[in-house]
């Protein structure tokens, strides 16, 4: 089996680019050692304080910040890091080529349950500074922390994903993962239907229709509540995911972060065949104003993404 090292070595000929990817890649495996053992290390439970979006942080939010922040700090090729975790940048090798932007532990409130969460995380060139739009990525990925760890990374090709070994070391077990065209699931937390606008309702309302609606065929709803446990399985399956802008996010401008979340996610499910936009506008096309900058996500099948912007183009 072809090993990451490998692949990074037939993927890019910018050394710099790789050993940020092998960092993330090295922070992610001990971070799934963390997790394993983390109930009988009594790590699970809250920290006690919060975050700069005002979200009370988890002991492993905590934890899993300070685990990639060493992994990055050794690395001469990386320049700045911008976390969920952290109220401002963190400049790191002075001279580094790239700045990783990253959510280390997304669905970190699932951790009790025994859910799959995740790190995502986002390579940009450092010289074009903190605010650039997803298509100057140069890199993307995250870790899965599941019954297996999966690391689903993307430069500029194929999606690829690699499952880490009892060894420690990460294998390519899809070589380019493929979002199906059309699909018949969609991922949207209904319990939050009293807020939504117009157009969520109506794509929902019609999926819901089922084999009666306009699209003539049955769905299923799945929601895990952990960006990474949703986005793996339409990357593997198909489907769509949907935190559309609402009546009570609208004043923030979104729930879900640009930068490390809907930017690295909408590059690899575009990188496999998919679609993404926040309704209006295509997620990578963004021009950011903040680091925290919060945007509606809608992506997946490109079926079902078009279906939506469809009722979003009907006003």
């Amino acid at each position: 089996m072809t090993t990451l090292a490998q692949w990074l070595e037939t993927e890019t000929d910018d050394a710099a680019l790789a050993s940020v990817v092998l960092s993330m890649a090295a922070a992610s495996a001990e971070l799934s050692g963390v997790l394993r053992e983390a109930p009988i290390a009594g790590q699970t439970g809250l920290a006690g304080h919060t975050n700069v979006q005002g979200e009370a942080q988890k002991a492993l939010d905590v934890i899993s910040n300070d685990v990639v922040l060493k992994h990055l700090t050794g690395n001469a090729a990386v320049a700045v890091l911008i976390s969920e975790e952290l109220d401002e940048a963190v400049h790191l090798a002075e001279g580094g080529a790239y700045l990783v932007a990253t959510d280390p532990l997304d669905g970190s409130s699932n951790l009790d349950v025994n859910v799959t969460v995740g790190t995502i995380f986002s390579v940009l060139p450092s010289a074009g500074g903190l605010l650039q739009q997803g298509r100057a990525q140069a890199a993307a990925g995250y870790v899965a922390y599941g019954p297996a760890t999966s690391l689903v990374i993307r430069i500029k090709g194929d999606v690829s994903v690699f499952t880490l070994s009892a060894a420690g070391e990460w294998l390519q077990t899809v070589v380019a993962a493929k979002v199906p065209e059309a699909s018949g699931e969609f991922a949207i937390n209904t319990a939050r239907e009293r807020f939504w606008d117009a157009a969520t309702t109506g794509y929902v309302k019609d999926s819901v229709a089922g084999e009666t609606g306009p699209a003539g065929k049955r769905y299923n709803m799945r929601w895990v509540g952990s960006m990474v446990a949703d986005i793996h399985r339409i990357l593997m399956r198909g489907g769509i995911f949907l935190y559309p802008l609402d009546s009570e996010t609208v004043s923030k401008g979104g729930r879900l972060r640009l930068l490390y979340e809907a930017n690295p996610m909408a590059w690899l499910v575009e990188g496999a065949g998919g679609l993404s936009t926040t309704g209006t506008i295509g997620i990578l096309e963004i021009v950011p104003t903040g680091i925290h900058q919060r945007v509606p996500v809608i992506l997946g099948s490109a079926e079902e993404v078009k279906r939506v912007e469809g009722w979003y183009a009907k006003g």
